[in-house]
């Protein structure tokens, strides 16, 4: 098992393949995929060995135990290599058996990486979704406000509105002017009605002005605060998306930079001999238990004759 950034969880994992290469799944594919039956009772097979046999029972549990008898996944402590051995009475059924679980313990990883995968990505759009549903809520407070209060931005409101003040103040300070020189000059003058009504004029839209800036409940002035506890919240919540996005990101990179694969150091030998049966030894073994009941029934009998003698 190799990790690109590192072996901690490459080794943790590699126990966890190995188990799974000796179980029941592993066996259930390789009967689906790999003919593990027909290569369990091949005519090569003896009667003690082969699956099914005169005293075992041709079921999962049986053939379970026997494929257990017959496979062997270890790990060396010292260098956390994982090998794969494996019993059948043709050389031939052996590698492709030991190539099959090599395809499988591939299929296993590259699940475990999805999953690790999956679940890193799920975790991280549901942070997105949250943020984006707060900036989708902040936008709506939003429009809500600039619909009820009919101002799309009270600053600006309320620079626009201080202008047209200041250009009312310049309009209404002319007139007066003029007022004041057609007094001096022209007392009766009939224009002084006209400049009057244009002076009372100028004064009330000046005050109706200055009541769209402060001094009424529809005021900018009263509105300012709302809107500016509303554009903050949107603000904190678009930072919110955006770290949520990061943090996606990150995490993203982190499932990858962690992905892992297996490495197949020695590809699966073709034996050139049989290990079993061990032909010598055997013959060894069963000459040694022969001559101890030999003498067992030899000294039974020479124990019977001194009683009877």
């Amino acid at each position: 098992m190799v990790q690109s950034s590192g072996t901690s969880r490459a080794a943790d994992e590699t126990f966890a393949v190995n188990d799974y290469l000796t179980s029941r799944d592993v066996v259930d594919l390789l009967v689906a995929n790999n003919k593990l039956r027909d290569i369990l009772r091949r005519p090569e097979a003896d009667i003690f060995n082969r699956f099914p046999n005169f005293w075992s029972r041709d079921n999962k549990e049986q053939l379970y135990r026997r494929y257990k008898s017959m496979v062997t996944a270890t790990i060396d402590d010292t260098t956390g290599i994982s090998t794969i051995e494996v019993n059948a009475f043709r050389a031939a059924d052996a590698q492709a058996l030991t190539a099959a679980l090599l395809g499988y313990a591939e299929g296993i990883v590259n699940k475990l990486n999805e999953r690790a995968y999956q679940d890193a990505l799920k975790t991280s759009n549901h942070f997105v979704d949250l943020a984006l549903a707060d900036v989708k809520a902040a936008e709506s407070e939003l429009s809500a406000f600039r619909n009820n209060s009919g101002m799309v931005d009270p600053n600006h409101e309320s620079d626009s509105t201080l202008r047209i003040i200041e250009s009312l103040s310049i309009e209404l300070a002319r007139v007066q002017a003029t007022m004041s020189q057609q007094a001096a000059l022209t007392p009766n003058s009939p224009k002084a009605a006209a400049s009057r009504e244009q002076v009372r004029s100028l004064e009330d839209e000046i005050l109706r002005r200055k009541l769209q800036i402060a001094g009424t409940n529809a005021s900018a002035a009263n509105q300012l605060g709302k809107f500016e506890e509303l554009v903050l919240k949107r603000e904190l919540a678009a930072k919110s998306l955006e770290n949520a996005v990061l943090s996606r990101d990150k995490a993203r990179q982190n499932v990858e930079q962690q992905h892992m694969y297996v490495q197949t150091i020695t590809q699966p030998n073709l034996p050139d001999t049989a290990r079993y049966p061990r032909t010598m030894l055997d013959l060894l073994g069963v000459g040694a238990i022969s001559l101890l009941i030999f003498l067992v029934l030899r000294g039974f009998r020479d124990v019977a004759l001194e009683h009877k003698a």
